[in-house]
């Protein structure tokens, strides 16, 4: 029986990096029609959104909603606004995290969370956890990797455009 539960925490251990990570990742959306003011507004918006679903009780996210906001809060700081992460931090978090000192901050917030979240799946996000964490880890990385490099992580425009 020992080894059965030892084999069983090795596997555990040795499971996909996804697994290591914790975190669980969805489609994200396409953020890129938000540009200038626009961005920094909805920035802000997502970012609060965040804070207000982490600590607000009521208006909770899941895991997968959580990360539907971090990474798109990610996306629209680092590939629209292209913010260091310590202006993101002192533009967005940091006002963020204080209005949750405001007494009203989770009665006024907290009923925009959802609505937010509505948004980011109508731009083509997701509120459910990708079917392969491990694939869905790597391409997160790599995004990461790009932006820590000062480079794009979205695909470059074919210059192609939709027509009806």
């Amino acid at each position: 029986m020992r080894k059965l539960i030892g084999a069983g925490l090795v596997g555990l251990m040795l499971a996909g990096p996804a697994m290591a990570d914790g975190k669980i990742y969805v489609q994200l959306p396409d953020l890129s029609d938000y540009q200038g003011r626009e961005a920094e507004d909805f920035l802000h918006q997502v970012v609060l959104a965040n804070i207000v679903s982490s600590n607000c009780p009521g208006f909770e996210a899941t895991e997968e909603e959580w990360s539907l906001l971090t990474d798109s809060a990610d996306i629209v700081s680092h590939e629209n606004l292209k913010l260091t992460t310590d202006e993101y931090v002192a533009t967005y978090e940091t006002p963020a995290f204080a209005a949750l000192d405001e007494a009203d901050t989770c009665a006024v917030e907290g009923p925009k969370v959802q609505p937010i979240l509505d948004d980011l799946v109508a731009h083509g996000g997701s509120r459910e956890a990708l079917p392969d964490q491990d694939a869905a880890y790597e391409d997160w990385r790599k995004m990461q990797d790009a932006w820590d490099a000062g480079t794009s992580a979205l695909p470059a425009p074919s210059g192609k455009t939709k027509t009806k």
